[in-house]
Formats: C-alpha cells, structure tokens, sequence
C-alpha cells in the first residue's frame, strides 16, 4: 500500500462523524417523576385536555392520539434533547361526551354529571365517570343508564365496569330491555317482540352478547309484570334467549318449572322449537284432544309448522302448515289437516242395513294451497289449490262454520302476461261440488288446461271505434251421477266491435259481435223424462256459430240540489236512467245439444230490452272551507267532504223471444248467460216475457251505519226470488248486525221443476277486541227459519291484562244427523310468547281482522 493511501484511510476513520441510532429519551428517570406538574405532558388539541369545552372529540379508543411532550424548561433534567418524532394518524374510534365537570389526572378523565357519552351506536349517563383514554377503561356509578348496540339493549344500573374497545362490560343491579330505540326524546319499539329483564349482575361477553345472573325476563312492563321467567343465568345472543331451570310466575304466583326455554329477542321474532301443547276436553264429538306441534324456521323468508292432535273418540289427527314469503307479492302457503278416525256405531233407521249395527268412519284428509310469484310486471302465475277427500269430513271437523257448510271445491293454477292490452293466459281448473253427504253424490267440471288470448279494447287506427277479442281452446270435463262426458275439446273465437258516442250529456254505445265455437263433443236433452232428465252425451262435433248486436242508451243524468238549513249541508239528488237493447241469432235449438261446462257454454238467442233506473244522493257541506283551510291540519279540519249518502237500482228485462230461439226445455231449470246476467236465481222453467225485478240499495247516510239490501222479485210467480238484508252499526270499539237472508229457487226432481227454499238469520256483535286491554267480547250466531232450529252460535269473552289474557268460549253446530256438537273452548295468552288452549284461528269468534267487513 502507498504511504499516502494509508494517510487517507487513517484520518477518514479517526474524523468521520458517530454513526448510530439518536437517543430519543432519557436513560436516566427525572428526580421529581411523578411529584408535580413537570411530568403532566402536554395534551395535544382536541384530545380532552383540562379545560376542553363539553362535547368534544376525546382520543380513540386505542390510545395512538396520545400527548406529546416538549423540550425540558431545565437542561439538567436530560442529558440530551428529547426528538419529536411525527405523530401517527389516529385510527381508533373516537369517544365524546357532554359533562358538568371533569378533572384530568394524566390520560384519565373523571367527569361528573355526565349526560351523552357516546362511543360507536352507544350511549351512556351517570353521575359519575371514570375514563382511561389508553385502556378504553371506564367505571360508572349513579343512575347509570345505557342504550344502542346492535340489539337496542336500554338498560338502567348502578355501577359499572366497562371495556370499550373489547365490548366487555359488568353492570350491577340491573333493568333492562331489548328491542326499544330511543326517537328523541321518546322510547319507542323497534321489533313486535320486545324482552324486558333485570338481574343481579349482567355480563356482557361481547357486542350484543350478555349473560344475565340471578335475574328474570318477560315481555311486560316492570316494575310489576303480569308474569316472570325466573333463572340463575340466561344466556342472551344471536337473536336470542335461552336458559334452563326456569321458574314461571303468574301474578307473582310461581305456578310450574320449564327445563329448558329459548326466547327470541331480535327484530325476526322467530325460532325452532316445541309450541305449547294443546289441551281440550270440551268437544262432544272429539272428547279428550291432546296435541304437540314444531315450528321450524327454514330460513328467513320460509317456516313450517309440523304436529298430530289425538281425539279419544276418533283417532289421530295430524296437521301442519308451511309459509313462504317472497319479494314484492311472491308467497306461498299450505296448509293441511287430516284425521285418521277409527269410526263409531251407529243402527240406522232406514235403508238395507236398518236395524244392524254399522261401523260409520267420518275421517278424510283437506289440503289447500295459495301461491304467486310474479316473473315481471306484467307476467305471473298463480294458483289456489285444494282438496277434500270428502264432504262428510269438512262437516263433521271444520271448525270454521261458513266452511263446514260449504259444498264446493275450487282450484285454479293459471299463468298469465299482459303486453300492452294482449293478454296470454293458461289456466288449470277443477271445481267439486258435493250434492249431498252419500259417497260419489257430486258434481266434478274441469279445465285441464284452458289456453286464452284476449284483445282489450283498442283504439281502431284513427277511427271512433274500438275493437277486441276474446278467444280459447281448452280440455274440458264434467262428471255428476249417471252422466259422465271426458275428453271434450272447445275452441272459441269472439272478436267484437264498438263505436261509443258521446254528445250533449247523452251517452251511446253501439257494439256487435260474431262468435264462433267448435266442440268435439255434445249432448242429447232428455226432453220426454225417460232417462230423468239427464242427457245423453254423443261423440259428435258441434259447430256454433252466431251473431250479436247492441245499443246501451244513457240520457243525461238528472239532478236536484234540496238544502237541508238545520244541518248546514246540501243534498243532491241523482236520477241515472240506461236502456239496453240486444239481439243474439244463430243458435236456435242447437243450444240444447252444447255439452254446458262454463259460461260460453249458455249462451242462446235472445231479442230483448233491458232498462234500469238508479238513483244517488249525495251529501256535502254547504260552506266551502276549501279555500280557506289546510288539509294536513288536524285540530282544524275542513269539514265533511262530499260523499255518497245512498244508492237505489231497478232493473228489470223484457223478453221479446220468449222461448230463446228455441232453447228453453219446459218444466226444467233452465239458466241462460241473458238471465244469468240480470241475477243469479233460475227462474226460467217455461216461455215468458218479463224477468224478475232486481232492486239493489246501499245506505250509508248515518256516520258508521252501513245498510246492504238486495231483492229480486218475481212477478210472475207472484213471490220473492231472493232477499238478503244486512245491516251494521258501529260506535266505539262496539259493533253489532244483522244479516237475512230467503232464497226460492226453482230446482229439479226428474224432469219437473220444484221449489227450494231457505231463509237463514245471521244476528253478530263484538265488543273491543280481542287483543284489546281489558274486557272484549263477541257472539254470532245463524238460525234456519225452514228447519226451526239454531243451526250455529258462537259466544267469546276475553279479558286481557297488561301483556295476558284469558279467553273463554261456547260453540254450537246443530248441522242435520250428521254433526250435533257442543264445544267449550278456553285459552290463556301470554304476549309475544304464546298460548294455552284450544282456542285457535279456525275457531275464533272474533272477526280476522285481514278479513273484509262482517256487513
């Protein structure tokens, strides 16, 4: 190495400047550390120091906003300058809170008075805090009060130890509830079902996780609940409660234990389990009913209900139901019942088994099913399913009374889409309608399937005329004793046109049509009574072809205002006259030989008129505030608006083609679409020219009073058709009725007709209702004036405490041999919770309230 290299090398390593990492603190302590204010640091802005206004940031949770310190005031304190390294951004969650007073002690806080401390959805008061802003520490005492999180736990204790950022906490002498959401300054509900609790000590193991210790939870109002779930601990998470060795109390009364109980506490509401049983001893014709039933919940959109009932006079009898609930209208519900009856003796008084003890069994199987499900807006399917397996069964066990008597069994599943006025369709149809209770005395029509295309009305290009169609090609079949048609095959096309006028207040449709049908199939009339009137089906095709035409007339209404000065309103009488002249040719006798399935199948040649008048009054103040009041304004309403007070129809129709071409069979019940169209009650059963008079009059002119009364009389036959009557009036939370209703209608025996008649009283009142505070009641019943006897009544009390009720109730059926039953039903409801008793949907006196109004 040359001399001057290693000079070079000697001083660069004897003169270069210390190459190590900067001494940033001390390495010595302070003498005074901790003695005085020289080792307060000072606070960074906005971190809580002394001093800060009420309402401002604290540090995060983490403790990473933490005080810097400056440079000595004494130079002996260190032996080097302290570095002031840049700080790290905050990244905790912060904290804030409203007192009356704090004290600083380094990173602690003592605040006193404190109103609104708020971390994350979390709000606390209490008289008294202690807060480390490192460790997220806080310790609270005196009228300690905690709401927010995920489940909207309000709570109320004395003391408290709580980890913010572990959410972790131990609350003493607690009360509390979950699912009630502070909106200002009111609580309100935020889920149907909310848990109240209180307990010695409550734990909270994580975010919306607590363990309640030596504590009791109910759905009443504290301090005194209706009834108490007691429990050394109660494990509440995911949505719910559960515990074991439970102690139930009724009105402070511990009445039974429970070994294991879960208790849903979240907005859902809903969790798998065993339902309470059923217990029952009041049914004549069941005897002892005992039954189990378990809900599962598949998933959120979708439940089902699985169980059996036992009646120790007939058998086991299972049922269950499953719900679906979709987006927008989609949904899905199936319910099912059945009952496996092991029959009962009986010595009947006629027929070939008189006198001989028979085993009779009444058991069958009822399955019904609604569905929707919508593919867009202007395409859906749809379906409404059910089946009985026979008549006798839906008399004997329905529970609901307007079901039990129903004879008929109607299902349809159909498919459709609208575009624009064309409308596709594809219908499933099956209607059952049972005759009497003998086996196989039914009536069965079905579409399997039913295509469609209509046309709405359009406009025709840029003429005053509108023009649509209606047309189908189906699969049909109909059945009934002694005559039996299968594999009959219809097409039907019915374009028409119409040209409506309208023009000084005069109103005038004119509109034709041309309608043609093909059937694979028909029928021959037995017209001479050889085969007791039931026709004969034939295999030959039937061409039907036939055109209409009509005008509907309407004059300008007529009107009339009368002051009524004693109770400052107007009201205005309207007189609304129509004439309809129509002409229908081209069937003549063939009308006979259509195989009848559904409406297309009826129609006949008529030339007829029909003329109506209609008559409304309307009601309305005789100030007009309108202009001189706002809507929205509650206190200040602007009076009664105008509104219908009542309405008055008289139809009747004259029959120029007595005999309809040909089609009217006398002394048979004959229904055409042009009588079939005036009213619902058969009244052809020879030629005549004038129909019934219809008269339809709603009432509404008193506050809460609805009348209903519709009547058709016949003046040929010199007696009322029908005549239903029913009438309502509410006051309060009362409501009572009545419903009449008569009916003669023209039936057949053989080939002649006969009369039919039934008059029926249907008397209701309801009183509150049934979950209602305090004492409800309601009572229906239905009386047959033909038969002389109380065919059903129903009577239903309850008395409902803060969040129980107890129910009691009597029914009757007096439904011919068949069905002859007393039930006395009872049942104690607790809220949100459920019930004990027999007293279920089905067999409710109280109206559904999703129901449509009793009048």
């Amino acid at each position: 190495m040359r001399p001057r290299t290693f000079v070079f090398i000697t001083m660069l390593v004897l003169c270069h400047l210390p190459l190590r990492g900067q001494v940033l603190t001390n390495a010595l302590p302070p003498s005074h550390q901790g003695q005085g204010p020289r080792d307060q640091a000072t606070p960074a802005a906005n971190t809580g120091p002394p001093g800060t206004p009420k309402g401002t940031k604290g540090p995060r949770e983490d403790g990473t906003g933490g005080a810097t310190r400056s440079l000595p005031e004494d130079p002996s304190e260190e032996a080097l300058p302290v570095a002031q390294p840049e700080q790290i951004p905050q990244t905790g969650v912060p904290v804030s809170w409203k007192a009356d007073r704090e004290t600083w002690v380094g990173r602690t806080a003592t605040l006193y008075g404190v109103e609104d401390f708020h971390y994350r959805d979390y709000v606390l008061r209490a008289d008294k805090m202690v807060y480390n802003q490192e460790t997220s520490e806080l310790q609270a005492e005196g009228h300690l009060q905690m709401s927010g999180g995920p489940a909207d736990v309000t709570l109320t204790a004395s003391r408290a130890e709580i980890r913010l950022n572990m959410h972790t906490a131990r609350f003493y002498d607690v009360t509390g509830t979950a699912g009630i959401r502070r909106a200002g300054r009111a609580l309100v509900y935020s889920t149907p079902n909310p848990f109240v609790f209180s307990a010695r000590v409550v734990l909270q193991t994580g975010e919306g996780r607590y363990k309640i210790i030596d504590g009791t939870m109910t759905n009443c109002r504290l301090p005194k609940p209706d009834w108490q779930l007691l429990a050394r601990h109660i494990d509440v998470a995911e949505g719910h409660a559960s515990t074991t060795n439970t102690i139930f109390k009724l009105f402070g009364v511990p009445v039974f234990d429970l070994p294991y109980l879960r208790h849903p506490v979240d907005e859902g509401g809903r969790e798998s389990g065993f339902l309470i049983p059923v217990i029952s001893t009041g049914s004549s014709i069941r005897g002892f009913t005992f039954g189990e039933q378990v809900y599962v919940v598949l998933n959120r959109s979708m439940d089902m209900v699985l169980g059996t009932e036992y009646f120790s006079k007939r058998g086991w009898a299972p049922n269950g139901d499953f719900r679906y609930k979709g987006p927008g209208l989609d949904h899905l519900t199936a319910r099912w019942n059945a009952l496996f009856d092991r029959g009962y003796d009986m010595v009947p008084d006629e027929g070939p088994q008189a006198g001989q003890m028979i085993r009779v069994n009444q058991g069958g199987v009822d399955i019904n099913a609604l569905g929707r499900k919508d593919f867009s807006a202007d395409s859906r399917v749809a379906a409404n399913v059910e089946y009985l397996s026979n008549y006798v069964y839906r008399l004997v066990f329905n529970d609901n009374y307007w079901q039990a008597v129903s004879s008929e069994v109607k299902s349809d599943a159909f498919y459709s889409r609208n575009d624009s006025g064309f409308m596709t369709s594809v219908r499933l149809g099956r209607v059952q309608t049972f005759a009497s209770t003998t086996p196989g005395d039914e009536a069965r029509i079905l579409h399997l399937p039913s295509v469609r295309f209509d046309v709405l009305d359009q406009p025709l290009r840029t003429w005053p005329a509108y023009w649509g169609m209606g047309s189908s090609i189906a699969h049909l079949g109909r059945s009934e004793p002694g005559f039996h048609a299968h594999n009959i095959g219809r097409f039907d096309l019915y374009p028409h046109l119409s040209v409506p006028f309208v023009a000084g207040g005069w109103s005038v449709v004119p509109e034709g049509a041309l309608r043609l049908t093909f059937y694979t199939g028909s029928e021959a009339p037995d017209i001479a009574g050889v085969n007791g009137g039931v026709p004969t089906v034939s295999h030959d095709a039937l061409h039907r072809t036939y055109g209409e035409a009509s005008i509907d007339i309407r004059p300008p209404a007529l009107a009339r205002d009368f002051t009524l000065g004693r109770w400052n309103r107007t009201l205005r009488h309207v007189i609304e006259p129509e004439l309809i002249y129509r002409f229908v040719g081209g069937i003549g006798s063939k009308a006979q030989d259509v195989l009848l399935v559904d409406t297309t199948d009826i129609a006949t040649d008529t030339d007829e008129v029909g003329y109506s008048v209609t008559q409304r009054f309307y009601l309305r103040p005789t100030a007009d505030r309108s202009g001189s009041c706002d809507p929205a304004d509650a206190e200040h309403p602007c009076g009664p608006r105008p509104r219908e007070w009542a309405s008055w129809q008289i139809a009747q129709k004259f029959f120029i083609n007595s005999n309809f071409g040909g089609a009217l069979i006398p002394n048979r019940r004959n229904v055409f679409e042009t009588t079939l169209d005036l009213t619902a009650v058969a009244f052809l059963t020879e030629p005549r020219n004038l129909s019934p008079v219809i008269s339809r009059l709603r009432f509404e002119a008193i506050d809460n009073l609805r009348i209903q009364w519709d009547l058709d009389y016949d003046p040929k036959a010199g007696r009322l058709g029908a005549d239903n009557l029913y009438a309502g009036y509410s006051w309060g939370d009362t409501t009572i009725g009545i419903g009449h209703a008569l009916l003669n209608a023209v039936d057949e025996q053989g080939s002649s007709a006969s009369l039919i008649k039934s008059q029926q009283l249907e008397p209701f009142l309801e009183i509150g209702k049934q979950n209602r505070v305090g004492f409800n009641l309601a009572a229906h019943g239905g009386y047959d004036f033909v038969h002389g006897a109380l065919q059903y009544a129903g009577v239903q009390a309850v008395y409902n405490w803060n969040c129980c009720g107890l129910t009691v109730g009597y029914r009757r059926f007096a439904l011919g041999s068949l069905r002859d039953e007393t039930q006395y039903l009872y049942s104690f409801t607790l809220a949100n919770f459920g019930s004990v008793g027999d007293i279920r949907r089905s067999n409710n006196v109280f109206r559904d309230p999703t129901a449509p109004p009793r009048y």
